[in-house]
């Protein structure tokens, strides 16, 4: 008698398996249902239609491909929830990236290609040659990204005055002074809409770049998106959306999509560095389909603000997962 092993999901399939390698005759000796897998031992009198070599006969059952491929979209999904991403976006972004690398040793890989699909990576120049508006919600971090980007643009040797639209007269310009170790009286501040429209006229034929710290916008309030849509219609500077990465994933999901319907196409996600579980900002943005352009990975006003990739987020999404490095032998 002739022997040989089948694996299959189920145990429909792995019957099917032996019998068509087999044919009819062959007798289901054994039966086994493993975690991942269905296992029939399976036997024939007469001799089977391929004839196996001694030392597969002798050998262990060879992971099936499919099994491998399950098992790594399994534990990409694993991580991501526990990053507190919606079941759905856990779904999708495991999917895609089991599909696109396969049973890849590297976690990391999986992640990548899947967010590169889903989000687009749109960095923001040093030069800052193109005025930028940042918005947002109270907290997210404005003010420390906009000295970010002064910082940054002087470091590639670019000019650039960072403007306060003071609007609330809440003295945000004293907080930007501050970061920069500058003169409060050397931040130019403005509390009415038309008298930042004449600075930037006024600036419009040098070639300082533009950086423009706004008042905090509740995206939940209607009068304050009312009035963050007139100032972007009103102020011609690109409005850049900057959102913390703090925060329940349903209400990050509706913040972003209140302001991608403003217009807004560009994003830099902050306090990266205190949070620990970053698949809810991640979903949030790739759902209203925003274009990522930094991350602010620490709170010094001289570093960590980079230009986002599909590789560092992937890198910042294995940096605390539990089973992480197990997955990297999983194949």
């Amino acid at each position: 008698m002739r022997m040989k092993m089948y694996s299959a999901p189920t145990r429909d399939e792995a019957v099917a398996l032996a019998m068509s390698d087999m044919g009819q005759d062959a007798i289901i000796l054994s039966e086994w249902e493993a975690d991942e897998a269905y296992e029939v031992r399976a036997g024939v009198e007469r001799a089977t239609q391929r004839v196996a070599p001694k030392f597969e006969l002798k050998a262990d059952p060879r992971p099936s491909p499919v099994l491998q491929i399950n098992r790594y979209r399994d534990n990409l999904k694993e991580i991501m929830m526990w990053h507190g991403a919606p079941e759905g976006f856990a779904d999708v972004v495991a999917n895609s990236g089991s599909r696109l690398v396969g049973a890849s040793k590297d976690p990391a890989s999986g992640f990548s290609a899947a967010l590169e699909g889903m989000i687009g990576f749109a960095p923001i120049q040093p030069s800052l040659k193109k005025p930028i508006m940042l918005v947002g919600p109270p907290g997210s971090g404005k003010t420390s990204t906009a000295a970010k980007l002064i910082r940054r643009a002087r470091a590639a040797n670019a000019r650039a005055i960072p403007l306060v639209a003071d609007f609330d007269a809440t003295a945000g310009a004293a907080q930007l002074a501050s970061y920069l170790q500058r003169d409060t009286t050397k931040i130019p501040s403005f509390q009415m809409p038309d008298d930042l429209t004449e600075a930037m006229t006024s600036l419009k034929d040098t070639d300082h770049g533009i950086v423009i710290d706004t008042p905090p916008i509740n995206p939940t309030d209607k009068e304050d998106m009312e009035r963050l849509r007139d100032l972007i219609n009103l102020v011609d500077a690109e409005p850049v959306l900057v959102m913390s990465a703090e925060g329940h994933p349903m209400d990050l999901e509706d913040s972003v999509q209140a302001f991608s319907e403003l217009g807004i196409r560009r994003c830099i996600i902050t306090k990266l560095d205190v949070v620990r579980r970053r698949g809810g900002v991640l979903c949030a943005v790739a759902s209203a389909r925003l274009n990522l352009s930094h991350l602010a990975l620490t709170p010094f006003i001289g570093g960590g603000l980079i230009p986002a990739t599909s590789n560092r987020l992937a890198r910042i999404l294995l940096e605390d997962a539990p089973g992480a490095e197990i997955l990297k032998g999983a194949a």
